[in-house]
């Protein structure tokens, strides 16, 4: 894998490195980033989706939960 360098603030590199260590386990500052990405691309295509879609994704999740607990149960 290629890196690269880029200019951050002072203040958000020490955001960045806060929420990997609190909230990520200690995580490397890039693999936070990489996690702070896929969550917004994950709310951006959520906010995408029709009336219709969003309630066919709940229903769906709604009975893989279920499905989670019969087999736990």
């Amino acid at each position: 894998m290629t890196t690269t360098t880029m200019k951050i603030t002072t203040r958000n590199r020490d955001r960045l490195a806060a929420i990997a260590s609190s909230e990520l386990n200690g995580a490397s500052l890039d693999s936070a980033l990489e996690m702070l990405l896929f969550e917004h691309e994950s709310f951006a295509a959520l906010a995408r989706l029709s009336p219709e879609q969003l309630a066919e994704m709940r229903a769906e999740a709604e009975t893989l939960a279920e499905t989670d607990v019969e087999v736990r149960g």
